[in-house]
Parts: structure tokens; sequence; C-alpha cells
């Protein structure tokens, strides 16, 4: 099981605040605000409480430590922390490079290169690699 993971309870102590919600026993206004509708529903927020990622149900531990690094990227993107995600997203697709999620990760990593750089070569280069080694991909048809 995911949770049970020693490596994914690592990473969830390490680099979260995490908050455990039950669905049919929490404050439902809670609840709404957050638009969960099923569980688990992992929710990556600002300092703020903005959410700028979410992921629903389970994933094995390998994909699920990737989820953590997409939506841990999402944020730091939202706060201008471009070197943070480039490093966390580099890294994931390093980890796994043929993962059921290494599109998504390359996709959202060009997308991190081109603000951090503003270079539309810099953001090709990995868009090239995204559509290269993943041609049917609903993340590759993203790329314009």
């Amino acid at each position: 099981m995911t949770y049970s993971d020693t490596t994914v309870q690592q990473e969830l102590a390490d680099r979260f605040v995490l908050l455990k919600l039950d669905l049919f026993k929490s404050p439902r206004a809670t609840m709404r605000s957050l638009n969960v509708i099923w569980t688990p529903t992992l929710l990556f927020a600002d300092r703020r409480g903005t959410v700028h990622y979410r992921n629903v149900n389970f994933l094995p531990p390998g994909e699920f430590l990737t989820i953590l690094d997409i939506g841990q990227s999402h944020v730091d993107l939202r706060w201008t922390r471009t070197d943070a995600a480039i490093e966390r997203l580099s890294g994931a697709f390093e980890r796994d490079p043929d993962g059921k999620l290494a599109d998504e990760v390359m996709y959202w990593w060009g997308i991190a290169v081109y603000l951090k750089t503003g270079s539309n070569d810099e953001m090709y280069r990995i868009w090239d690699g995204l559509r290269e080694r993943f041609p049917e991909s609903i993340w590759t048809a993203r790329v314009p």
C-alpha cells in the first residue's frame, strides 16, 4: 500500500504540512470549499491555502512520489520558485524516465524552464524530447 511505504511516509513528513479530512465526518463547508468529492484527494496548496494542483485516488508508491514532485512544483511555480520547480521536475524525470507520469513531468518541466529563462528554445528542447518519447500522449497534444 502506498501510505505504508516508508519512502512515501518520509517524503510526506519532510516536505509537506499534512491535513487529513474525512469526506463523511469533516465539516461539509470545509469539504465544499476545497471541492473534494472523492477520496483520497491530494491537494497541493500554498501558504495562503490556495490549491494549485490536485490528484484523486490511489497510486503505487513510485507514481505517488512523482505526483508529489508535480504538485509541489506547481506551488513553486506560482511563487516564482522556478529553480526549485525545475530541480524537482528534472529529478522526477531522471528517477523514472519511462514512468507513467514522465510525459506530464516533461510538459511542466518545459514550462518551468521557460518561466525561468524566457527562452522558447530551452522550453522546446524539453518539449521536443516529450514529442519524441511520447508521441501519443495527451501532454504532447498540448504542445503548440
